[in-house]
């Protein structure tokens, strides 16, 4: 489990200084770019990464806890859809790239930390019993 949480930081890291160095320059010279367009993309970028810096931190509790579980399947759907606009929207090759991969990992954390939905046996609550002198009436 740690070396996937690594590979989450790192990716968390590639997401922000690779993206902002292919999607930015692209942003600030699109003809259609209007005042709000920089900050929202540096927005979109800080929270695609914060997804990852997520797993990176809380990934092994994901399995656990079902509350993280649907926040951790939220995440990944944040990422495909803006990771997906973001494609759209600079279809430029080094973009392609850079976006292509940092998808590839997100579909890799949900099916290592939100798809398995198990739980350690050991965390199961325990059940209380009936004795057999309990239900006996007379004695």
């Amino acid at each position: 489990m740690l070396p996937i949480q690594a590979l989450a930081f790192l990716a968390g890291l590639a997401a922000l200084f690779a993206t902002s160095i292919t999607l930015l320059p692209p942003a600030q010279l699109h003809p259609f770019a209007g005042g709000a367009t920089l900050p929202a993309m540096v927005m979109g970028i800080l929270a695609f990464a914060s997804g990852y810096f997520f797993f990176a931190v809380s990934g092994y509790r994901t399995l656990r806890s079902a509350w993280r579980r649907r926040l951790a399947a939220l995440i990944v759907l944040f990422q495909l859809l803006s990771g997906g606009a973001m494609i759209y929207r600079y279809p430029e090759p080094a973009a392609l790239g850079v976006m292509l991969s940092l998808l590839c990992v997100s579909v890799f954390m949900f099916t290592s930390f939100v798809w398995p939905a198990r739980r350690d046996p050991g965390y199961r609550p325990a059940r209380w019993r009936k004795h057999a002198e309990d239900g006996l009436p007379g004695k």
